[in-house]
């Protein structure tokens, strides 16, 4: 990132613009006991050319999905993104905007926020989207949240151990100071059980929280799942992939009252995990109780359609005790990527791009557990992404020595998982190709030959 750095002159300017005669005096009300009294223990100040170079050293250390063949996933995709994603969302119109408020707000980001909004409709087939949220973590939570509000006296929330760990630690970081309960339910085949959902759901049940495909990749009952859930009066939040609903049924055909997604797939680079977009939409029945702002399509006075923003929910805007989130700094700059994204492919592309994912991930399910050393986790079928068993239980070694060849193999599931410690998730998107898988299967099976047991 270009950075220019103050001058002498700079710096006293804005002394004076804000009747400061110094630096110390600009600082003298910290407390003295909170001063450090001495210059910072830093290097010697390096040149501009010294400081570009020694950072770009730096930056050479990383090893990221530019310069290894990724394969990892577990909510973070190696998706081709099209230049016109670039071209559109770096213009300073988009670029440099930020939280516009009603009067601030000009037709031309209003607009391509009612867009993204209507597009986003289409994708879940729900009747509502805000004009976005931060990630698919936080909109999780805002979800939780909006189905306890709409709970009445409902404070219980359920998620599957498939639904992905750290969404489920940031709803229980939401809940932690409410009167709110987050049950997870153990899911031993991969995917959740409908009759041990059955058993848990109450009339103390807000909602059900089920992600499809799931943090393992594998696809869920989702029908089942949302009839048990009607049943007992709970909401049903789908988190969903948008890549999927290329060829999987939409959020709101299998009866979700809320969907939420990490929306960095359409359009948003990795960028070693962030920033990145939180979708989220809803049946008419919850527009009141949703986040973030809702940009609507009206006439001005001379009859020409324009548009504004309809709702907005944050708690600087309306009463704090009516508020429903802090969601703030928003500025949907990757709402407007997603939005060329699905414009630019269009259903068609979508599907394309689902169908080569599902296909690649089965090809490379295929080659790998013909050998010995390796066998899928689970039985259920997936879509882009497969849990992987190693026979050896070494699977910090497996990756390392993949990463030494060249990949990022995947995830190692310990972590979250201790029962899985010895298996790891494997992603393969749209772009890896069969050399690239030909060679990740090579690389991990050529040290897979078992040593003879000594006796």
């Amino acid at each position: 990132m270009p950075y220019h750095y103050n001058t002498p002159e700079d710096q006293r300017e804005m002394l004076d613009a804000i009747g400061a005669a110094s630096i110390d005096e600009l600082f003298a009300p910290i407390p003295d006991a909170l001063q450090l009294k001495r210059p910072l223990n830093l290097p010697p100040a390096l040149s501009e050319m010294e400081l570009d170079q020694h950072l770009r050293q730096l930056t050479a250390l990383n090893d990221h999905a530019g310069t290894k063949v990724c394969f990892l996933g577990g909510g973070s995709y190696d998706h081709f993104v099209p230049s016109v994603c670039d071209v559109i969302g770096s213009r300073s119109e988009f670029y440099t905007s930020y939280t516009p408020y009603q009067a601030e707000a000009s037709q031309g980001n209003l607009q391509v926020m009612f867009e993204y909004q209507s597009l986003i409709t289409r994708l879940t087939g729900l009747d509502v989207a805000n004009s976005s949220l931060y990630d698919g973590a936080s909109a999780a939570a805002e979800a939780a949240l909006m189905a306890l509000h709409a709970g009445g006296n409902r404070t219980k929330v359920i998620a599957p151990s498939t639904l992905h760990p750290e969404y489920r630690q940031t709803i229980a970081t939401y809940f932690e100071n409410i009167d709110a309960e987050l049950v997870t339910l153990d899911c031993p085949a991969g995917v959740l059980d409908a009759d041990a959902l059955a058993a848990a759901i109450d009339d103390r049940t807000a909602a059900v929280i089920l992600q499809q495909p799931n943090f393992f990749g594998c696809i869920e009952d989702a029908d089942r799942v949302a009839a048990v859930a009607k049943g007992a009066g709970a909401l049903l939040v789908a988190v969903f992939d948008p890549i999927s609903l290329g060829l999987l049924k939409r959020p709101g055909d299998y009866g979700a009252n809320i969907a939420v997604a990490e929306g960095h797939t359409l359009g948003t680079p990795m960028s070693y995990g962030g920033p990145y977009l939180g979708i989220m939409a809803c049946d008419n029945s919850l527009v009141r109780r949703m986040p973030g702002r809702i940009v609507g399509e009206t006439t001005d006075r001379r009859g020409k359609k324009c548009y504004v923003l309809t709702m907005q929910t944050r708690e600087q805007h309306i009463r704090r005790d009516k508020a429903t989130s802090n969601v703030c700094t928003n500025q949907a700059l990757f709402a407007v990527r997603a939005s060329v994204y699905l414009a630019q492919a269009g259903p068609q592309g979508l599907r394309e791009t689902a169908n080569l994912c599902l296909q690649k991930t089965r090809y490379l399910a295929e080659q790998l557990c013909q050998h010995d050393r390796f066998s899928q986790a689970f039985d259920a079928p997936t879509f882009k992404e497969v849990v992987i068993r190693d026979a050896e239980n070494n699977v910090a070694g497996l990756l390392r020595d993949a990463l030494d060849a060249g990949y990022l193999a995947g995830l190692p599931l310990g972590r979250w998982y201790p029962e899985l410690s010895d298996c790891f998730l494997v992603a393969v998107t749209e772009k890896r190709t069969k050399a690239d898988i030909d060679a990740l299967v090579k690389s991990l099976t050529a040290k897979s030959a078992r040593q003879p047991a000594h006796v």
